[in-house]
C-alpha cells in the first residue's frame, strides 16, 4: 500500500470518527433538550399542584382549629359537669340531713304523743312524707 492510500484511509477514519462524535454529541443535545422539556412540564405540573396543596393545607388548618375549639368546649363542659355533680352531691347531703332531722322529729313526736301506741314503729317508705299538719295516728 502506498502512502496515499494510507493517507486516504487515515482521512476516512478521521472523518468517520468526527461523524460519530458529532452524532453522539447531537444525540446528547437532543436528549438534554428532551430532558429540559420534560423537566419544564414537571415544574408546570408541580406549580399547578401547589395551588391545590395550599388549599388542602388551609383546610387542614381550619379543621385543626375547629378541633381545638371543640376540645376546649368539651373541657369546659366537663368542668361544668364536675361542678354540677359536686353541687348535686352537696345538695343531696343537705337533703339527707333534713330528711334525717325530719324523721327524728316525727319519732320524737310519736314518743311523746299519748295517742300513738308505743309499739307502732316509725318506718320510712318510698311513699310521700306525711304533712306535718296531719297526725300520724288514727283518731279514736
Amino acid at each position: 500500500m502506498s502512502t496515499g492510500s494510507w493517507i486516504l484511509i487515515a482521512a476516512v477514519v478521521v472523518v468517520v470518527v468526527v461523524a460519530v462524535a458529532l452524532a453522539v454529541t447531537a444525540g446528547k443535545r437532543k436528549r438534554q433538550e428532551a430532558d429540559r422539556s420534560r423537566a419544564a412540564e414537571l415544574r408546570d405540573q408541580a406549580a399547578t399542584q401547589t395551588v391545590g396543596i395550599e388549599q388542602r393545607e388551609a383546610h387542614v388548618r381550619e379543621t385543626e382549629a375547629r378541633a381545638e375549639t371543640a376540645r376546649a368546649e368539651a373541657e369546659q363542659k366537663l368542668a361544668q359537669a364536675e361542678r354540677l355533680e359536686a353541687e348535686a352531691q352537696d345538695r343531696r347531703s343537705t337533703v339527707d340531713e333534713y330528711r334525717a332531722r325530719h324523721a327524728d322529729s316525727l319519732r320524737e313526736a310519736d314518743e311523746i304523743d299519748p295517742d300513738v301506741p308505743a309499739a307502732a314503729p316509725v318506718t320510712e317508705s318510698a311513699e310521700p312524707m306525711e304533712s306535718v299538719d296531719q297526725p300520724r295516728h288514727r283518731e279514736v
